[in-house]
């Protein structure tokens, strides 16, 4: 299985430290989780989320790596409440699973790869050349433009 994973190009692929210190949906503030996606859209629509719609970011790329077998389901019924996500995420990291499969919040219909750096498998995942990736500009524009 293939996951796709957005960074920044000063960081490599495998970093995931900035989950760790801010937290994220799936973990709390000092558990450490890697951050993918099926698809690179999906990957990308993750990351527009978090992004300052005022700038049109310019630093950012994209990595590959192939997963090793495929992503167990996240079985549980998926909470709204960030708070009850990351207790769940938190769980499956202490069960020692390289990966699960999670819905996308964005679009439920795709998935998210979340990744578990503590996992003896993690430091073996070979990820491609980092490539360079352009957000559209019109995603960072105030008014749209009419065709």
């Amino acid at each position: 299985m293939n996951i796709c994973r957005m960074h920044r190009a000063t960081r490599p692929a495998a970093d995931y430290r900035g989950a760790m210190l801010a937290g994220g949906r799936w973990n709390p503030i000092g558990i450490p989780m890697l951050y993918t996606a099926e698809h690179l859209s999906v990957a990308c629509l993750e990351v527009l989320l978090h992004l300052d719609k005022s700038q049109l970011p310019r630093d950012y790329v994209w990595s590959k790596a192939e997963l090793p077998g495929s992503a167990d389901l996240f079985r549980t019924a998926i909470p709204a409440e960030v708070t009850a996500c990351q207790i769940a995420g938190e769980r499956w990291v202490e069960r020692e699973q390289l990966a699960i499969r999670a819905p996308s919040i964005i679009v439920p219909e795709e998935f998210n790869i979340l990744v578990n750096p503590n996992h003896t498998g993690y430091a073996a995942l070979a990820w491609s050349e980092a490539r360079p990736f352009q957000f559209d500009r019109r995603l960072f524009a105030s008014e749209p433009r009419v065709m």
